[in-house]
């Protein structure tokens, strides 16, 4: 439980950290616009800071949902990067990523004109697969820890999807 809470806490600072301030060229924070900022770090600080404050405070139903929420954000993370990485991005992703992004330490070679997931997201990934797989294991071992209902985890899990897929992804062809 407390390796959970640890990583949990982790991942909520580096993200807010690498969100807010600029690092340059580890992140692109100093070519985003201030509403993009703190629009991100607000939106992401609430969803992550629930997860470790329903572990402090007993927040049953929180609870519950801690341990799929990393998943999805894991998933969530791979399609907003690799998708668009292996297939193309959509005109909106593109712009935003080649105004921020595209001069940052990169580890994976690039792929022609497609978003490059950078060192500063590949770093957030691995905490965010590890912090999924603690929350886990310490959810599994609490007493009378209920899992969540799936089909609400689903459902969470699918308009996540929809969003980063609509906003994200290169579409190729329109269906009517």
């Amino acid at each position: 439980m407390k390796l959970a809470l640890a990583l949990q806490l982790t991942l909520l600072a580096y993200h807010q950290i690498f969100t807010r301030f600029d690092f340059f060229p580890f992140n692109g924070a100093r070519f985003s616009k201030p509403t993009e900022r703190i629009g991100e770090a607000a939106f992401n600080g609430l969803l992550m800071g629930f997860v470790p404050a329903s572990y402090l405070f007993g927040w049953n139903v929180l609870l519950r949902y801690g341990a799929p929420y990393y998943s999805i954000l894991f998933a969530c993370e791979l399609a907003t990067w690799f998708v668009p990485y292996f297939f193309g991005a959509s005109p909106k992703w593109q712009e935003i990523y080649s105004r921020i992004q595209a001069r940052t330490i990169m580890v994976l070679p690039r792929r022609g004109d497609n978003p490059t997931p950078n060192l500063e997201h590949l770093i957030l990934m691995a905490l965010t697969l590890v912090t999924a797989i603690a929350t886990a294991v310490a959810f599994s071992v609490l007493p009378r820890a209920t899992p969540p209902n799936r089909w609400v985890v689903l459902g969470i899990g699918l308009v996540m999807l929809y969003g980063i897929a609509h906003t994200h992804w290169k579409r190729t062809a329109r269906i009517l």
